[in-house]
């Protein structure tokens, strides 16, 4: 994986607290994408280490998500975020994947 910038935070939309974070690696068709996975009270932001802009972040609002899945061994886990009929795929540590998702839940599902 490649070393995640430590001010991701200072990118979360205006207003916006983080209630969990895990360091993940979003993999789409351009490849590898180093970032966090950022819980909100009203969003999930998957926020790009490698673009400062803000261009390449994933922003899913809680009202457009549709669902989670884990998959993965002991080691390295993925997580398939979908909302509004599109997805992501985020690649990270297993153990620390699964308690992301499980704050997923608990804030959707309290």
């Amino acid at each position: 994986m490649i070393e995640h910038s430590k001010n991701h935070q200072d990118r979360l939309p205006q207003g916006e607290q983080p209630i969990t974070e895990v360091e993940a690696d979003r993999l789409d068709e351009d490849g590898r994408h180093a970032g966090w996975l950022v819980l909100t009270p009203n969003r999930i932001i998957f926020i790009d280490d490698e673009h400062d802009s803000g261009r390449h972040d994933d922003d899913i609002d809680h009202i457009d998500f549709q669902g989670a899945d884990l998959t993965g061994d002991e080691t390295v886990g993925t997580l398939a975020i979908s909302w509004s009929d599109q997805g992501k795929v985020y690649e990270g540590s297993t153990i620390e994947l699964r308690a992301f998702k499980a704050a997923i839940e608990d804030q959707l599902n309290p």
